[in-house]
């Protein structure tokens, strides 16, 4: 069933650490507060230089929706410099992780993926990519900028999501030229 996720409903929580606020978007299962996910979709604040949380057995991707940027640091030692916007980073969730970032707050979505169980993959659409949607697994799209009109009715503004099930179709009609559209597929792990 194709579902629009609309931003003021997206459930407020803290990191599993405490450090950050966050907003779960969709997730499986979807139990509320629950840190025992299959995949996740959701927002984080990241008002400052902070210590990511630990997700063990779980693979995460990182994409920069708001701010300046900002420099992971891996165990102590290896650096991952994040100065673009919409582009997305994969990295495990379980490893020991601290953010240092740059000139302000930032925003990111997060991927959540249980490590063997789920692979996903991402990427940054804009107006000029094919944006007919047919699902084959679960498809997740998040509208980056600007809203799409939905094929099989309703629009996805800025800020909202959707999450297509298996066998779901849609076609996403930009209404501005420079919109953009995070779409995420997950499969199961084979």
């Amino acid at each position: 069933m194709t579902q629009i996720l609309k931003a003021e409903n997206y459930r407020e929580g803290r990191w599993p650490n405490g450090l950050g606020l966050s907003w779960d978007i969709a997730a499986a299962p979807d139990i509320a507060g629950s840190h025992d996910f299959e995949w996740r979709m959701a927002l984080a604040r990241i008002d400052s230089s902070v210590a990511f949380s630990h997700y063990p057995d779980i693979d995460r991707i990182f994409t920069l929706i708001e701010g300046h940027g900002l420099d992971l640091v891996f165990n102590d030692h290896k650096i991952l410099k994040i100065d673009k916007r919409f582009e997305p980073h994969e990295f495990p969730g379980d490893v020991k992780i601290a953010c240092v970032v740059n000139n302000g707050p930032c925003r990111a979505l997060n991927l959540f993926t249980r490590r063997g169980a789920w692979e996903a993959s991402v990427r940054v659409q804009n107006t000029y990519d094919n944006l007919n949607l047919i699902s084959a697994q679960t498809t997740l799209a998040f509208a980056l900028r600007g809203s799409f009109k939905l094929s099989a009715g309703g629009t996805l503004n800025c800020g909202d999501a959707l999450h297509l099930s298996p066998g779901d179709s849609s076609e996403l009609k930009p209404q501005c030229e420079d919109a953009l559209l995070y779409l995420a597929t997950l499969v199961p792990a084979s």
